[in-house]
C-alpha cells in the first residue's frame, strides 16, 4: 500500500495465531505470487449394513415373519493444524436400525389381514474433528460452548468450518403399528386400514455457539489505510475488524407428536375391460410439541399495544409462551381435518387387450418433518 500508512499497521493478535493453522505457500502453485494454495478435503466412507428375516408359519391361515435392518454409516470429519481449511466439511457418523414384526392372517378364502409393528431408531452425531480447534485457541475472550469449532469467513478468500458443520446430535426414533384389510366381493376389491406412528424427534445442536466470524473489507476500503482492490477483506482480518458476528445459545429439542391415518378404497370391475377406483384417506397434521414446552409466539397487535406475558412479564412486549391465553405446546396451528380423495380408471375401449385408456386423480397434503416443525420451538431466548 505504499506510503498510505503513517504509521505501521498493528495486526490484530488473534488473527496473527490463526495464520499458522492455513496452509503454506507452495511456489509452484502461487505462480503469481498472490497467496494462491491449491488442497483436497480427505474423505474416507464406511458403509456396514446386516439384514436378516425369519418366517414362521403357525398354521393353515397364520403367517408370522420378523426383520431387523442395520446400517452403519461413518463419513468421519478431519483436522490438520497446517490446514484447517479442510474443516468446511463436517462429518457424520450414522447408525440407522429396524425391526418389524408382521402377521397375515386369512380370515377366509375371501378375507385376508396383514398387521405390521415397527420399530425404528436414526441416530447422528455431526461435527467437526474431535482436535478441531475454537475461536478460544486463537486467544478470542470469547464463551465457547464446545472445544472444536471454528467458523470464520473473508469473503472472497478464504472460509473456515461451516453452519452445519457445528457439533450436534441428532436423534430419531418411531413407534408404528399398522392394520389392513382385504376383502373380494364379487367385482369388488375393497382395502381399508390405518396406522397409528408414535415419533420423537431429540436435538443436542452447539449450532453457533461458538461464534460465526464475517470480515469483508467493509472497513479497509473505506478508512485511511484503504489496501489495494481485492485486498480489503484479507487486511479487515489482519486487523480484527469484523463485518458480521453471531452467536447464539445450542438448539435444544426434545419434540414428540403422533402421526396416525386411515384409508380405504374400492377397485370395482364394472364391466369387462372397465376398471373403477375410488378412495380416500384421512391424513392429519398435528405439529410436533416439545416436552419441556420450549417455544413462543409473536403477536404485533399485542406489541403495538405494549402487551406482554403471564408467564414470563419480562419478556418482550407481543411474546408470548405456553400457558399464555390461546397459547398451545405447538405454538401453532394442528390440521386435523385433512382427507385426501382419489378416483381412477382403467379401460379397454376394444376390448382386445392392445389399447388401454387410464386416468386417475387425487388430492394430497404434504406432511410437515420434525426437523421443519421445530422451527416453531426455537424462537429466542430459546435458540
Amino acid at each position: 500500500v505504499g506510503n498510505k500508512y503513517a504509521t505501521p499497521p498493528t495486526y490484530n493478535a488473534q488473527a496473527l495465531n490463526l495464520l499458522k493453522y492455513l496452509p503454506a505457500i507452495d511456489p509452484a502453485v502461487d505462480t503469481q505470487g498472490c497467496g494462491l494454495v491449491s488442497y483436497a478435503i480427505p474423505s474416507l466412507i464406511s458403509n456396514n449394513e446386516f439384514v436378516t428375516r425369519v418366517d414362521y408359519t403357525i398354521n393353515s391361515k397364520h403367517n408370522l415373519y420378523a426383520r431387523y435392518f442395520i446400517d452403519g454409516y461413518q463419513a468421519p470429519a478431519f483436522f490438520s493444524p497446517t490446514n484447517i481449511l479442510i474443516t468446511t466439511q463436517s462429518g457424520n457418523l450414522q447408525r440407522v436400525q429396524s425391526f418389524v414384526a408382521g402377521e397375515s392372517w386369512a380370515i377366509s378364502p375371501r378375507t385376508v389381514n396383514t398387521a405390521h409393528l415397527t420399530i425404528s431408531r436414526r441416530r447422528n452425531n455431526r461435527g467437526y474433528a474431535d482436535n478441531d480447534i475454537n475461536a478460544a485457541t486463537i486467544g478470542v475472550n470469547l464463551y465457547q460452548a464446545v472445544p472444536n469449532g471454528l467458523q470464520l469467513t473473508v469473503s472472497n478468500k478464504f472460509t473456515i468450518g461451516g453452519g452445519t458443520n457445528s457439533v450436534s446430535h441428532f436423534n430419531d426414533n418411531a413407534l408404528a403399528f399398522s392394520d389392513d384389510v382385504t376383502m373380494l366381493r364379487g367385482k369388488h376389491q375393497i382395502v381399508f386400514g390405518g396406522e397409528w406412528v408414535q415419533n420423537q424427534l431429540n436435538i443436542g445442536n452447539a449450532y453457533q455457539s461458538n461464534g460465526n466470524f464475517g470480515f469483508d473489507g467493509r472497513y479497509s476500503a473505506n478508512g485511511p489505510n484503504g489496501g489495494s482492490a481485492g485486498s480489503e477483506a484479507n487486511l479487515d482480518f489482519l486487523m480484527g475488524t469484523m463485518s458480521t458476528f453471531q452467536q447464539s445459545k445450542q438448539q435444544q429439542n426434545a419434540l414428540r407428536a403422533p402421526i396416525p391415518s386411515l384409508y380405504i378404497q374400492d377397485t370395482w370391475h364394472a364391466a369387462r375391460g372397465l376398471t373403477l377406483v375410488g378412495g380416500i384417506r384421512w391424513s392429519p397434521e398435528f405439529l410436533p410439541v416439545d416436552v419441556f414446552n420450549r417455544g413462543t409466539t409473536f403477536d404485533m397487535t399485542a406489541f403495538l399495544a405494549n402487551k406482554g406475558s403471564s408467564i414470563y412479564p419480562n419478556a418482550p412486549a407481543g411474546t408470548f409462551f405456553y400457558g399464555d391465553p390461546g397459547v398451545s405446546r405447538q405454538f401453532t396451528k394442528n390440521s386435523p381435518w385433512q382427507f385426501s380423495p382419489n378416483v381412477g380408471f382403467s379401460w379397454d375401449p376394444a376390448g382386445d387387450g392392445k389399447t388401454v385408456i387410464r386416468a386417475g386423480a387425487s388430492l394430497n397434503y404434504d406432511m410437515v418433518n420434525f426437523f421443519t416443525g421445530q422451527r416453531n420451538q426455537q424462537n429466542p431466548p430459546f435458540a
